[in-house]
């Protein structure tokens, strides 16, 4: 890993720390975290027989571990899935909940202050680059590559992408769960009223969008341009469209070809093709979603958290006739290739279990977490209403049956990607908000826009110690 110095580690999660707690508390969320909770159409704690779950009787005998994690379902779902664990190998589970606005504060005091409070916690994907710059993790590989720790037959290939976003200098720092993504939402009666297909790539999504525009009635898509979460709406447009943020180098390029189209597409949506409201720099998530319950918009990009809601004819009667809901929801449009084939990028958010270096259980702590994330561990998960980073719990049957948006979830788990996970994160989300706003309010032009971002990024980055 690039060496970056400590005091610049430390500064940006005084500063990480200090956003973070000025966070309202009825939306508690760290700095470059996506705008909704996610939530699933399973209920919490759905599942009340944690015997269905095994664990080889061999694991038995470790210490008792203390395992972090913030008020909510989150914990409600943890405290459930543990009893499970201990019932299956006999090894005590102790889950302490701590408060959202505080939790943040309360991990990175402890984590990089070599604390024994934890022996494991649920972390997001932004938290773990200072604290691994800070030595504050337990390196996963090597219980992983330890045969008489791993479980047998462990295979880190039902994760998918979401390794990449904790991995480090080839170490794995967390296992991944709780990642999400958004879906393709579309009205299927007017669909079907007109004759047009389920969009599959962009173009036929923005022929839809303007053969179903009719304002100010119905618009023919909806767009989020809202200044703090602008980037949480684009991305699905960026990635979806082969553009990135940076590559592999931290190297800025969402200026480049790619990703000046993707803006341009974006823009016009708004400046050239009118089929999105004209105050679209005023949405956000909710206001994304209140478009599509009230049938303002035909379509639109949004959070699976929204699945419930749109789907429910008691939350969103004015898109459901005769008890049925009028929304359909497919994965996003991608790019279509020479062969016919299409291509597919998307977005999401993503958090998981790591275990600090302070832990004085680390072993103990390792199954645990293995196990949570393992097959068995995650259906349970999921069946408690949680959102497993394990592609099999995804697809399995069961899992499946209650709650269907997973099959799609498993199908684009390869392919996610996230806001770069860096120490100066925090830092370049605003700048990469403020240059989407500009485009889509017309006060830049796309070309421009971008990058003007770019500079601004490189500047960041090199603050950082990420480019020279």
């Amino acid at each position: 890993m690039r060496q970056i110095k400590l005091f610049h580690v430390l500064s940006i999660l005084i500063v990480m720390s200090m956003l973070f707690a000025c966070t309202p508390s009825a939306t508690p969320a760290p700095v470059v975290e996506k705008p909704a909770e996610v939530v699933t159409e399973a209920p919490a704690a759905a599942v009340e027989q944690p015997a269905v779950v095994e664990a080889p009787a061999e694991e038995a005998g470790y210490e008792p571990i203390v395992v972090a994690c913030w008020s909510g379902p989150e914990y409600d779902n943890l405290v459930s899935v543990a009893a499970a664990y201990e019932q299956a190998t006999g090894n005590k589970v102790i889950v302490e909940e701590l408060a959202r606005e505080a939790y943040y504060d309360k991990l990175t005091t402890t984590f990089i202050g070599g604390g024994k409070d934890y022996d494991a916690a649920y972390v997001m994907s932004d938290w773990i680059p200072a604290w691994v710059e800070a030595d504050a993790l337990k390196d996963l590989t090597s219980f992983i590559k330890d045969p008489n720790v791993a479980m047998p037959g462990l295979d880190l290939a039902v994760f998918g992408k979401a390794l990449e976003f904790f991995t480090f200098d080839g170490k794995l720092y967390v296992y991944p769960s709780e990642g999400d993504t958004a879906w393709l939402w579309y009205r299927k009666d007017l669909f079907e009223e007109k004759g047009l297909k389920v969009p599959e790539t962009w173009d036929e999504y923005l022929d839809a969008a303007i053969a179903l525009n009719n304002p100010p009635e119905i618009y023919g898509t909806v767009i989020g341009a809202k200044g703090d979460e602008a980037w949480w709406d684009f991305m699905y447009y960026a990635f979806g469209m082969g553009a990135d943020l940076l590559d592999t180098d931290y190297n800025p390029v969402l200026n480049d070809e790619k990703g000046v189209a993707a803006l341009a597409f974006y823009t016009d949506l708004l400046q050239k093709h009118k089929v999105v409201t004209p105050d679209v720099t005023t949405y956000g998530y909710n206001e994304i979603l209140t478009a599509l319950q009230e049938g303002k918009a035909a379509m639109g990009i949004q959070w699976m958290a929204a699945t419930q809601t749109l789907t429910d004819c008691s939350q969103s009667p004015k898109v459901c006739k005769d008890g049925e809901a009028l929304l359909g929801y497919v994965i996003p449009p991608g790019v279509r290739q020479a062969d016919g084939s299409i291509e597919r990028k998307t977005g999401g958010s993503q958090w998981g279990w790591a275990i600090p270096a302070g832990s004085q259980n680390q072993e103990a702590a390792y199954k645990f977490i293995e196990w949570l994330t393992s097959k068995d561990g995650a259906k349970l998960w999921a069946l408690n209403g949680g959102i497993p980073g394990n592609i099999e719990a995804l697809q399995d049957p069961d899992v499946v049956a209650l709650i269907p948006q997973f099959a799609m979830l498993a199908e684009v788990m390869p392919y996610r990607s996230i806001f770069p996970a860096l120490t100066v994160s925090p830092e370049m989300l605003p700048v990469v908000n403020e240059g989407i706003v500009a485009a889509v309010s017309g006060l830049k032009d796309p070309q421009a826009a971008a990058d003007e971002m770019a500079t601004k990024l490189i500047e960041i980055l090199k603050s950082g110690g990420y480019l020279p």
